[in-house]
């Protein structure tokens, strides 16, 4: 073999192997770009179509009036709203929802488990912390959930249903409590999907229908950085004791306009940032890269508004897809929780809100 040829097979059979290595040491990665990149062109939101105008102004009730502007009829029965929850470690959330939804909601029924959904331990935060949510006490129903003995992120989904069928029977036990002509609509969201108190008590004043989604104003790691309203799986179902069960999925295509709050990973701590991106069911996401899990890493992407796991965002349009890859930060505190407010808060802020601090001092 002549040098010449010696020369371009050696930088040839190098680049080969590190694109080998490259490719195996991140293939989860590679191929969840490439979908994420190319998903607009092969896939459409499967989410409701039909999104209802959504009216409210301060000083507004549940009347026949405000019932006309949404084209429904007011309600001639007796209505009871229930919340059901499933708790992971969001107490912080769990008490702005509480102090939000209280005046519309009439039980709040929780469930929680010792373990994520991929079987890791860990603690029970409502049992723990109890005596945080006393004012709000004689509201709760609640039920342990004994979780996976081991460790199996194949099974996260697995475990994930078991919580939401033990909820469908927690509130199967409880809705018989009820008079016979009470109707009884089921709040159906996870703990970060927060409606407006004021959109329940729309819901509540005026029949619409067997099920409506909740399109709610999607943020990330604080109300710092809004992604736009494209959380709709939140939904208020009509209970119906034969056929009616808990989901999170869609039921039907009718969705209230902007409804609510869906505040994702919005923790106090690191480490719980690192707790639910390892015991979540979609904990495959780290695709082996433990780097990932690393706290001076998630401060710097939350703080900045980037995926922690570097993944292109889940969008349906390429609009949308740069739109939330180049996020800037909120500079609106209008229309947040009242309890995340100065004025009323108890909870420090996020990790992103305490560098946005720091920085503008």
């Amino acid at each position: 073999m002549s040098r010449r040829y010696k020369t371009i097979l050696l930088p040839a059979v190098l680049f080969t192997t590190f694109i080998f290595y490259y490719v195996s040491q991140n293939h989860y990665q590679l191929k969840n770009t490439l979908s994420y990149a190319t998903r607009p062109l092969w896939d459409k939101d499967d989410g409701p179509s039909n999104i209802i105008p959504h009216y409210f102004a301060d000083g507004m009730v549940a009347d026949e009036n405000m019932c006309k502007l949404h084209n429904w009829q007011p309600r001639n029965k007796d209505v009871k709203v229930l919340d059901a929850i499933l708790m992971s470690s969001e107490l912080d959330l769990l008490e702005v929802r509480l102090n939000e939804l209280d005046p519309v909601v009439d039980r709040f029924f929780i469930i929680e488990s010792n373990a994520t959904f991929t079987g890791l331990p860990k603690e029970t935060y409502f049992r723990n912390n109890r005596d945080r949510f006393e004012k709000f006490a004689k509201k709760i129903s609640y039920r342990f959930l004994p979780g996976p003995s081991e460790h199996n992120e194949a099974k996260a989904f697995d475990f994930e249903r078991e919580t939401r069928v033990a909820m469908n029977a927690f509130l199967r036990s409880h809705i018989t409590e009820f008079p016979p002509n009470t109707e009884t609509l089921v709040l159906m969201s996870d703990l970060d999907e927060i409606p407006f108190a004021h959109s329940i008590m729309l819901l509540k004043g005026c029949n619409f229908g067997e099920a409506v989604h909740l399109q709610l104003r999607n943020y990330m790691y604080s109300f710092e950085w809004m992604l736009g309203l494209t959380s709709w799986r939140a939904s208020v179902q009509l209970w119906n004791s034969a056929t009616s069960y808990y989901r999170h999925s869609k039921s039907t295509e009718n969705i209230l306009a902007d409804s609510g709050w869906h505040c994702s990973y919005c923790f106090r701590d690191l480490s719980e940032y690192i707790q639910k991106m390892r015991g979540f069911s979609h904990s495959d996401r780290i695709g082996g890269r433990m780097d990932l899990l690393e706290p001076e890493r998630i401060q710097q992407n939350i703080c900045r508004g980037k995926d922690l796991f570097e993944m292109l965002p889940e969008a349906y349009s390429y609009t949308e897809l740069l739109t939330q890859m180049s996020l800037a930060p909120m500079t609106s505190g209008l229309g947040l929780p009242k309890h995340v407010l100065p004025q009323s808060r108890q909870i420090p802020l996020p990790p992103s809100w305490r560098m946005h601090e720091r920085e503008t001092k």
